[in-house]
């Protein structure tokens, strides 16, 4: 996994990236292949502008003369016809409607009429900047006006010119779905990728943990049934046999390593049941301060093989709520468990107890190593365990957390941990008095 990780999340960004580059490629060139298009159109626009414009232009030619030594174009007042059909205005509104014919009714636009010297005769009042520009953002048409009833087709003539600035931004309004749906299939190639990379370190750290889980189970199961086949050797031996107080300190270590063993078959199934998460809730009502004083009846022998302090303040009253006694005490026994384990050269714990509206708070509190930070976020996660060195320098299966927190959950309750490196930690419990059903 360590070396071919690497390699996929390489492949993976090279496959992305080859997909950005393509699909800007693309749209690189839609843009210029609908510039080309609505050049077309502009330029079929201004045509028949051209052609209507035309129809009311009489060349001069057909009507009359011209004066002796006079050419055809030189008679005054023909170089500039169209001013004399069309103001600014309705030549605007000529335009524009040619455009909505050709399905560009949104198009911005400035425009001119050059008459035969190439002189503007009328034009829009934006006209000269928008003529100005002369970078992609532009387009800019330039069609003769030609007169139907010409003899013969040699200008010069009269010009229309169309000037179409900001364009891009026309542009992109026009192809917005299209750039909307190439963006959404971005995001949604480089989310599949970021999730399949979040998939493989998840799947790389499950991996480690169950390696972690794997050993410290064997470590733990190992030892106690180590200690109970040298116990078994040991009550063999005659010399035992024959000694009443030797007989009991076998028996009793052979009873204490087979609950050990017990304690850790519970918590596996304990994380099966998580697993599932398949429970029944086998309502009644449990007193608080009664299952408190049989968890810590139950840790005697632990707490009596350190210096210990155990300081208790139930004033919880009522102290009797609606819950399931066998899952409440998993949890208070994880708790001492762990504040047992993670204690330092001596053993304080203060256990309090108050009534809150409806509710009921318990709050177990040590002196131990305490978390730091990082180790807070993660403390409810399954097989989590913080790291204090040697693997098995504190015994467990990093299962017992994740274990409180879905069994508060499932009682509607709510629990929340304080700590601090070297400080100990405090955890606090809120429950219903009165279970919802």
């Amino acid at each position: 996994m360590k070396r071919t990780f690497p390699l996929i999340f390489i492949l993976i960004a090279l496959s992305i990236i080859g997909i950005l580059f393509i699909q800007i490629t693309w749209l690189q060139g839609l843009m210029i292949l609908t510039k080309n298009q609505l050049n077309d159109k502009v330029n079929q626009s201004i045509v028949n502008v051209s052609n209507q414009v035309s129809k009311k232009i009489k060349s001069g030619i057909s009507f009359r003369l011209p004066k002796r030594d006079q050419g055809i174009n030189d008679e005054k007042g023909h170089n500039a016809a169209i001013p004399k059909i069309y103001n600014d205005k309705e030549f605007n509104n000529l335009i524009k409607e040619s455009l909505s014919n050709n399905g560009l009714k949104d198009l911005h636009f400035e425009f001119a009429v050059t008459d035969k010297s190439g002189d503007i005769s009328i034009s829009s009042s934006k006209f000269l900047d928008a003529n100005a520009d002369t970078t992609f953002n532009t387009i800019k048409v330039y069609v003769p006006v030609i007169p139907q009833d010409q003899v013969e087709s040699e200008g010069p003539f009269e010009n229309i010119i169309i000037v179409a600035p900001n364009i891009r931004m026309y542009i992109l309004r026009s192809l917005l779905w299209v750039i909307i749906g190439a963006i959404l299939f971005v995001f949604i190639v480089i989310a599949a990728f970021f999730i399949t990379v979040r998939s493989l370190f998840a799947q790389r750290k499950l991996n480690e943990i169950k390696r972690d889980f794997i050993n410290n189970m064997t470590h733990e199961l190992k030892t106690p049934l180590a200690t109970i086949s040298l116990a078994v050797d040991a009550l063999k031996s005659p010399k035992v046999q024959s000694e009443s107080k030797s007989v009991d300190y076998f028996s009793g270590i052979i009873k204490e390593e087979n609950e050990r063993m017990n304690k850790h078959v519970e918590v596996i199934l304990q994380a099966a049941q998580l697993e599932k998460k398949e429970y029944v809730l086998n309502i009644s009502p449990v007193d608080i301060h009664d299952l408190l004083f049989g968890v810590l009846d139950s840790y005697k022998l632990q707490l009596d093989a350190k210096p210990s302090n155990i300081h208790t303040y139930f004033d919880a009253d009522p102290s009797v709520i609606d819950a399931d006694e066998e899952y409440l005490l998993h949890v208070f026994s994880n708790l001492i468990d762990n504040a047992i384990k993670y204690s330092k050269e001596s053993i304080e714990i203060t256990i309090t107890t108050s009534t809150l509206p409806n509710e009921i708070q318990i709050i177990v509190e040590d002196n131990g190593i305490g978390m730091d930070a990082n180790t807070l976020k993660h403390i409810f996660e399954k097989f989590y365990r913080a790291h204090t060195g040697n693997i098995h320098n504190v015994k467990g299966f990093g299962l017992g957390m994740s274990y409180v927190k879905w069994a508060i959950d499932i009682h509607k309750g709510k629990i929340k941990v304080q700590s601090e490196l070297d400080k100990g930690t405090k955890m606090i419990i809120t429950l219903p008095i009165v279970n919802p059903k």
